[in-house]
């Protein structure tokens, strides 16, 4: 079994400073990322209290408190068009779509638990292919919007499960940019492994920091999102903490390319650096993004992609 552990300030190497939190003006604080080499995984330290993480929610448009996208739908010039064609000719990531998701959970009627359940979208996907669901989640708004779609959402965290289900079992337990949020994820994927049956489905996607776009943006990347993202996984530190935890990783996939080129990727992004006042930073310019199309063409997945998903199984 992988021994994966949280990150040791005393051993961990300083990665990065973000300059306070972007989607709220008032919060000028700096928040440190220590990264561990040898597991290839970063943590923002010192780590908050879970008082400390209710706050970095309240917010009028996170994207959870709705059924609409973060990500808009900008008219695009000519130029961002040929841009995001060329991207998406070499876009060649497994998105979790309704198709990916009906070939991972085979079978009809299986009950299946989503620990960070959001606004409750991929519910109402699992929903359609014929299966019983569960939520989980700690943010009010979104555990509302999930409810207000007729599923049935318990409020609780990864790490401090509800009641309702603490006792229970699944045939999947899925995580969608969720233990990138959590104080403890390794808590967080050994209770999900804990609640599953024998043979049962563990699916998790994160954010994955070894993109040369976590490189090349550094604390601008809009992937990143300090401070609700607390961890900082990759390809290796996600198998990892996953076989920690028991499971045996089946699968790996890779998403999310195209959209690093995006129009409202980028307009993200700009807004990220007016609020730390990089406004004028090279690293956000027209010519930048065309180097980094370049960096990436060709490049391996880990490098190209954006977010990394395993799928595993409980012995």
């Amino acid at each position: 079994m992988s021994k994966f552990k949280m990150i040791d300030s005393t051993t961990a190497n300083h990665w990065l400073t973000v300059p306070g939190d972007w989607r709220r003006a008032n919060d000028r604080e700096n928040y440190d990322i220590l990264w561990d080499k040898s597991q290839s995984f970063g943590q923002v330290w010192p780590r908050p209290t879970a008082s400390k993480v209710s706050e970095f929610y309240e917010l009028d448009d996170y994207y959870t408190h709705s059924h609409q996208s973060e990500l808009g739908k900008d008219v695009d010039g000519f130029i961002q068009k040929v841009q995001t064609k060329l991207s998406w000719l070499q876009d060649k990531g497994v998105e979790p779509d309704k198709n990916w998701w009906s070939n991972v959970i085979v079978g009809k009627g299986l009950r299946i638990l989503e620990i960070g359940c959001g606004n409750g979208s991929n519910l109402s996907v699992f929903t359609s292919l014929g299966h019983r669901v569960v939520g989980v989640e700690p943010d009010p708004t979104a555990l509302k919007t999930a409810r207000d779609l007729g599923h049935l959402v318990y409020q609780g965290t990864a790490e401090a499960l509800p009641t309702e289900v603490i006792d229970d079992h699944f045939d999947v337990v899925v995580f969608m940019h969720v233990l990138e949020h959590c104080i403890n994820p390794l808590t967080a994927v050994e209770n999900a492994a804990n609640l599953l049956n024998p043979g049962g489905r563990f699916v998790a996607e994160v954010p994955n920091n070894a993109c040369l776009g976590a490189k090349r943006f550094g604390e601008l990347w809009y992937w990143l999102d300090v401070p609700r993202h607390l961890n900082f996984f990759t390809e290796a530190s996600l198998r990892s903490i996953a076989a920690a935890s028991g499971i045996r990783v089946d699968e790996t996939h890779f998403t999310g390319y195209c959209r690093q080129f995006g129009s409202d990727w980028k307009k993200a992004q700009k807004k990220i650096a007016e609020s730390f006042g990089l406004e004028d930073d090279a690293r956000i310019t027209r010519s930048a993004y065309w180097l980094y199309l370049l960096e990436t063409t060709g490049c391996p997945n880990e490098k190209k992609y954006d977010s990394v998903r395993v799928v595993g199984t409980k012995p």
